[in-house]
């Protein structure tokens, strides 16, 4: 028998500070006192010193105040100073938008790097367009590095949001000059610069026109359209009352473009965009048609088409471009049929136009696409004869693609996505046997193994899989053995293994498009049972409610879709 056994209390430390923190409410035992603006705070100096690094370094480094039991401490309300105590002592607070910033500020002054950071996180979770600039600010004299890049990135991404706020309008000179400068700045046009150039200044004239040659020279003229230059620009007030403006804008205009700074002539980002592809509908068997759905203007506009019309196809968006893989199409020599094809395209959004790349080894539709870790994969499909297991990956640097570790089962028509570093395929159709499959596969990177997860509810193939904050979500479907087309939606946590359903589509769907976008999801497209749908609904998480959003130009099922 062994002569020493250790034993662990797992939250002995938790009740230990829980009994300190009622002495201190009683003021029981208490060795300092903190003033803050006026008020007296009763406090143990042994767990100051554990939560706070500042406080340690007063009591143990033979500073004045590691002698005294009272202590003054400055910069702080006394509000805070409560809530800081609360949490030093329990580890946990109450953060709301009104107190966030103080608590964000007391947290910096005592070194509570755990309490920062939550207040980082709550703030990047309330970004807005009618304040993300402030936050960006605070962010930065407080040198939260991680909420002040998110709050950046909120600034490019809805910066035509953020121009018609009050932040924008109060922004310093310097300030509007460093985002003039920005090349993420996401804009249609730089016409769009232009407007908030003149409605900043505008909003001060008389104080700010004296600036309008300086904030033109970080305006990209060169862009502008000639028509805007004409109906807009020259007529404007801030324009016609400056000489040096007009006379600015006259060399640049007349310059060579390689004479110029290069930034002049450099595109700022688009605005992102969702884009559908493909598929086919009613009138047409396949379809090269591509739209873009502008959030913003709450439209769909076509774009280029793909150079080989298909359906039935996988695709998925990487480093800025839109890739296109496999699918089917009908033909009609020397009988009616359907061939499947190999073919993988890509475009690019900047350059408006589609480009050929490596054909995948196996013709095939139904293939199930995504981007992970640099590559894209291409999973399952089918032809006339079988469905597939079979596992490609495309690396974009050779334009190659490579055979990977199959999946344990056949399936054609999964849904797909990545969730925590891992591979999800869930559902699809086995020709073999005849029949939809509710199975769930995952695919680990790290030992390069499939193995099985929790299955859906119902069996069905035609859905569609998307990860949103750690969580899967998969929608709609088919099942072939019963001709349902399903609106169900469920909800996958993989720390707990188990689907839960969530609301429901407003339309039940098979073979739609679907992405995440600005914290959504967009489900487009599919077949209802009876039609080819043009219909796009979007599924908030947060309040787990759909709502229809604007309907495509084209209907289209088996298609594709992508955020660019």
């Amino acid at each position: 028998m062994s002569a020493q056994r250790r034993f662990q209390i797992p939250l002995h430390s938790n009740e230990s500070l829980q009994i300190m923190n009622e002495l201190r409410r009683k003021r029981e035992l208490c060795d300092v006192s903190l003033h803050v603006g006026g008020q007296e705070f009763h406090a143990h100096r042994v767990v100051l010193a554990g939560a706070s690094s500042y406080l340690r370094a007063m009591f143990t480094n033979g500073m004045l105040e590691s002698g005294m039991r009272d202590i003054k401490l400055q910069g702080l309300e006394p509000s805070v100073m409560e809530n800081l105590l609360d949490f030093v002592y329990t580890g946990s607070v109450d953060i709301t938008v009104e107190n966030v910033q103080a608590l964000l500020s007391g947290a910096t002054l005592l070194n509570l790097p755990l309490l920062g950071q939550a207040c980082c996180s709550f703030l990047q979770s309330h970004l807005e367009a009618t304040n993300c600039l402030g936050i960006r600010a605070f962010a930065d004299l407080y040198s939260c590095t991680d909420l002040e890049q998110a709050a950046y990135r909120y600034i490019c991404q809805h910066f035509l949001d953020v121009v018609k706020c009050e932040e924008f309008l109060q922004l310093s000179k310097q300030g509007l000059l460093n985002l003039l400068e920005q090349d993420d700045v996401q804009v249609r046009s730089e016409d769009q610069i232009f407007e908030a150039v003149e409605a900043w200044i505008f909003h001060d004239f008389n104080q700010r026109k004296e600036f309008t040659a300086e904030l033109i020279t970080r305006v990209r003229i060169p862009l502008i359209s000639l028509g805007f230059l004409e109906t807009r620009v020259f007529p404007s007030k801030i324009v016609k009352t400056n000489a040096e403006c007009q006379l600015l804008l006259g060399q640049i205009l007349n310059e060579s473009a390689r004479n110029l700074p290069p930034y002049m002539t450099t595109s700022r980002a688009q605005p992102q965009s969702i884009y559908a592809v493909g598929g086919r509908n009613g009138i047409d068997c396949q379809l090269s048609t591509l739209e873009r759905y502008d959030l913003l203007a709450d439209e769909w506009v076509m774009m280029e088409s793909m150079k080989h019309a298909r359906t039935a196809v996988g695709a998925c968006s990487l480093n800025g471009l839109l890739y296109v893989i496999g699918g089917e199409c009908a033909v009609n020599s020397p009988h009616d049929d359907t061939m499947y094809v190999r073919y993988t395209e890509c475009y690019d959004p900047i350059a408006h136009e589609w480009i050929s790349l490596a054909d995948i080894a196996i013709q095939r539709s139904f293939i199930s696409v995504a981007a992970f870790n640099g590559c894209i994969y291409a999973i399952g499909g089918e032809d006339r004869t079988c469905s597939y297991n079979y596992v490609e990956r495309y690396d974009p640097k050779t334009n190659h693609w490579t055979t990977m570790q199959s999946m344990r089962r056949k399936r054609s028509g999964a849904g797909i996505a990545i969730c925590d570093g891992k591979i999800y395929v869930a559902g699809g159709y086995d020709r073999g046997v005849h029949s939809d499959r509710a199975s769930v596969e995952c695919y680990d990177p790290e030992t390069d193994t499939w193995s099985f997860v929790t299955e859906l509810e119902k069996a069905r193939s035609g859905l569609v899989l998307l990860s949103h904050n750690h969580h899967l979500y998969a929608f709609g479907g088919r099942n072939r053995s019963t001709d349902h087309y399903f609106d169900l939606a469920e909800k996958y946590n993989p720390q707990t293994n188990k689907w839960v359903q969530v609301a429901p589509l407003l339309t039940p769907r098979a073979w739609p498009a679907a992405t995440v976008f600005d914290g959504k999801i967009f489900v487009m497209g599919g077949f209802d049972g009876a039609n080819r749908l043009a219909s796009a609904e979007a599924y908030d998480p947060e309040s787990n409610s759909w709502t229809y959003v604007r309907d495509m130009n084209v209907c289209r099922a088996g298609c594709g879709a992508a955020v660019l």
